[in-house]
């Protein structure tokens, strides 16, 4: 079959379309002819490579990934990560802490391909259009564990959201939403930041204005920050934080380091909380939001698979409001 692999790191001429071995059911998997696969920030720095980190490359890569499950004709979607199953932490439904712990198109073969071999327990129902389920998986449970699982998000609390047009952002208003809180966002046009209010944040303001733009919003400062910029949004969002605020991570596009003023965290008493992906039972419990219609995608665009290069770009360029989408074509 038919997939495109990433054999090592480098630009986007490394996404190169290959003949590989076509996968074969053994007991208790389901084969799944891949037709749509959602795209992340993940995808660029599984293709650029990262400092000090090791991917298992030969790679093909994709997270999110949608298609129709050969024994029964379904439309199904693959969670975007899982453990071993066996371990006690799976057994508690803490699969992100499972030392196995693989993330499809990451640490495992995603879904750029014609086919997938998945356990049966992999698969999720598709209530919704292939490519708009496509462009939920990974963001949906990064930010359902980030602000349910790990900031422990509750009714009536205020929350910033840091770049609520992204993927991950974009979730993470409508999750707080759900879960009964009020919600800020930062974009960096007019435009993104129409969308944030569109998808229920009840402000959205230029990254720049967030100090002064704060107090109307909620004086003294947001119960919660969500945040994945990293180095540019680091002192906005420590300074947004009420006393006893959480701030929550789960990336850090524009860099990873940060100064920390220590006498603000324990004078003010604030909880700094670190966020990776999430359990296989948080997926289920946000995607019973998804067919509530409870929480939508953002869906920028869809694109042929096999332009996958020139998506890779538009992510790079910061020139999409929610994710791309890309179509099989191989």
């Amino acid at each position: 079959m038919k997939a495109i692999r990433i054999d090592q790191h480098g630009g986007t001429e490394v996404l190169q379309t290959v003949e590989v071995p076509t996968p074969q059911p053994q007991d208790g998997e389901v084969g799944v002819q891949v037709t749509h696969v959602g795209l992340n920030h993940l995808d660029v720095w599984v293709r650029r490579g990262v400092d000090s980190h090791a991917f298992p490359l030969p790679l093909i890569p994709g997270s999110d990934v949608v298609g129709i499950r050969e024994d029964t004709g379904e439309p199904v979607v693959l969670h975007p990560g899982f453990g071993c199953g066996a371990c006690a932490r799976c057994e508690s439904d803490r699969h992100d802490l499972c030392r196995h712990y693989k993330i499809r198109g990451e640490t495992t073969n995603g879904g750029m391909c014609e086919r997938v071999v998945v356990p049966e327990a992999h698969l999720l129902s598709c209530p919704i259009p292939p490519a708009q389920a496509a462009a939920l998986p990974l963001s949906l449970l990064t930010a359902w564990h980030m602000l349910v699982g790990r900031a422990r998000v509750a009714p009536g609390q205020t929350v910033l959201v840091q770049a609520g047009a992204s993927g991950v952002g974009s979730l993470a208003i409508q999750v707080a939403r759900h879960m009964g809180a009020r919600v800020a966002a930062t974009a960096s046009s007019p435009e993104k930041r129409e969308k944030c209010l569109d998808l229920g944040a009840e402000a959205a303001w230029h990254y720049d204005e967030v100090p002064d733009q704060l107090k109307t919003f909620a004086r003294g400062g947001v119960d919660i920050v969500v945040d994945h910029v990293g180095t540019d949004t680091w002192k906005t969002s420590q300074r947004a934080l009420a006393w006893g605020g959480t701030y929550v991570t789960c990336g850090a596009t524009t860099g990873y380091k940060a100064q920390l003023d220590l006498r603000a965290v324990f004078f003010k008493q604030l909880s700094i909380l670190g966020s990776t992906m999430g359990s296989m039972g948080e997926m289920r419990s946000a995607w019973k939001a998804v067919e509530s219609g409870a929480i939508v995608p953002v869906l920028d665009q869809t694109m042929p698979m096999s332009k996958l290069g020139e998506a890779h770009r538009l992510i790079e360029d910061r020139q999409v409001t929610g994710k791309i989408v890309v179509e099989q074509d191989l």
